[in-house]
């Protein structure tokens, strides 16, 4: 699923996305159906999703499961926990060597420290 021109959907967009460095886990099954899970770093995070670059080609639509350490709720005393997650595969593009996957959470939805105003 290509979307090189970068126009589809962009006037859709509801949640506002950050450009942002924040490290999480992923476990899923590849285009080629071998299972993988790697740890990497989210590109850009919005409350329903979360784009990555990977050397791994996905399937759209594919599901895949989902950790981001110290992103989940507060509990007294004890401080945020992980926040764990399926996603769907929703884009793929081909950067040089790399994929840049987009993902849209299943369910549960991410807190922002941020403003998502549009």
């Amino acid at each position: 699923m290509d979307n090189s021109d970068g126009s589809a959907g962009s006037e859709r967009r509801v949640q506002k996305r950050v450009e942002v460095t924040m490290p999480f886990h992923v476990r899923g099954i590849d285009a080629h159906g071998v299972e993988f899970e790697e740890s990497t770093e989210a590109v850009q995070v919005s409350r329903r999703g979360l784009s990555f670059l990977t050397r791994r080609e996905l399937k759209p639509l594919a599901v895949v499961t989902l950790l981001i350490p110290g992103r989940g709720p507060n509990r007294p005393g004890v401080g945020p926990t992980d926040f764990f997650t399926t996603a769907a595969v929703i884009n793929i593009f081909k950067e040089g060597e790399l994929y840049r996957v987009g993902l849209r959470f299943i369910g549960a939805t991410l807190t922002m420290y941020s403003s998502e105003t549009v």
